[in-house]
């Protein structure tokens, strides 16, 4: 049996982005590069790897088991070629950084700066995680992602598990975003509860924000209405904007904001961490380490 680890990444891609099309412009291949190379495999294996009676496509259950063997032989490939390339010659190789939503006031964009100062041959994939809090750890331990900036409410450590180093980087605090013209704006002291009659933008239930707002407004005994679930704090701040509600997100995203406001709560949100975390299992590169070390010196 003779499996190649380009065949394996065209199918990792793929399968993650739910599409020949998009899965072959991840890699920058033709889809009929991507499509081959998954009916080669297909062929080795002699069975199906994806159910293609749906709209989009979906993973069999040998599917699913080859993705995640496939994402660990991939991450380990990925790993060696970075050692072997620090061993004849300087650090170079590819490191997938995970993100959540907001940083809060951890200055990611500079750390980076001067990773890539030090480091002008590693390249950094920022790549978005959202989802639930538990999501986030499943994909540092499938090895989608090398290092992971994370949000971690108490007891955040036992709760992800274990097989994860996590070390706190900055320590993030939301608050709720108005209009500049909105009453809200020059209230002090708001509760919850005068908050009944508005209208709330915020993120799918489960989510890290949504999950500390909603309990925020039960421990209150308060219902509220979220009218609108979105996926990203741009949109929530654009839909402000547009008079479609209230939103909770970082404060210093509010801050930088213009034409939006603070609302000044009366029991504001807890601070939560932000969290740099890697996998026991899979650790990372030679390239890896060194960006950890520079995220964790710019705390």
């Amino acid at each position: 049996m003779t499996v190649e680890l380009r065949q394996l990444a065209y199918f990792v891609a793929v399968a993650e982005e739910r599409s020949f099309t998009r899965g072959a412009q991840r890699e920058h291949v033709v889809q009929s590069a991507a499509s081959a190379a998954v009916a080669r495999l297909e062929q080795e294996f002699q069975t199906a790897l994806f159910d293609r009676s749906h709209r989009t496509l979906e993973l069999t259950t040998a599917g699913r088991t080859l993705l995640t063997r496939a994402r660990i032989l991939l991450a380990e490939a990925q790993r060696a070629r970075d050692d072997m390339g620090r061993l004849t010659g300087g650090l170079s190789g590819t490191v997938t950084l995970g993100m959540v939503l907001s940083t809060g006031s951890f200055d990611l964009i500079g750390a980076l700066s001067a990773f890539q100062a030090e480091h002008p041959d590693v390249v950094v994939r920022l790549r978005h995680s959202t989802g639930p809090l538990a999501g986030h750890a499943t994909a540092l331990r499938e090895g989608r992602f090398d290092l992971m900036l994370l949000p971690v409410p108490p007891h955040g450590p036992a709760v992800l598990g274990p097989d994860l180093i996590i070390d706190d980087v900055s320590r993030i605090r939301l608050g709720l975003a108005c209009r500049a013209d909105d009453p809200l704006a020059e209230a002090h002291g708001v509760t919850y509860a005068d908050l009944t009659d508005r209208r709330f933008i915020d993120f799918p239930t489960g989510w890290g924000d949504r999950t500390i707002v909603d309990s925020l407004f039960g421990t209150a005994g308060v219902q509220r209405t979220v009218a609108l679930e979105v996926v990203d704090t741009t949109t929530a701040l654009t839909m402000v904007r547009r008079r479609l509600g209230l939103a909770f997100v970082a404060e210093e995203t509010i801050a930088s904001q213009p034409g939006l406001i603070q609302v000044d709560l009366a029991d504001p949100p807890p601070l939560h961490g932000l969290g740099l975390a890697a996998s026991r299992d899979h650790p990372p590169s030679e390239a890896g380490r060194a960006l950890r070390r520079t995220l964790l010196a710019a705390r």
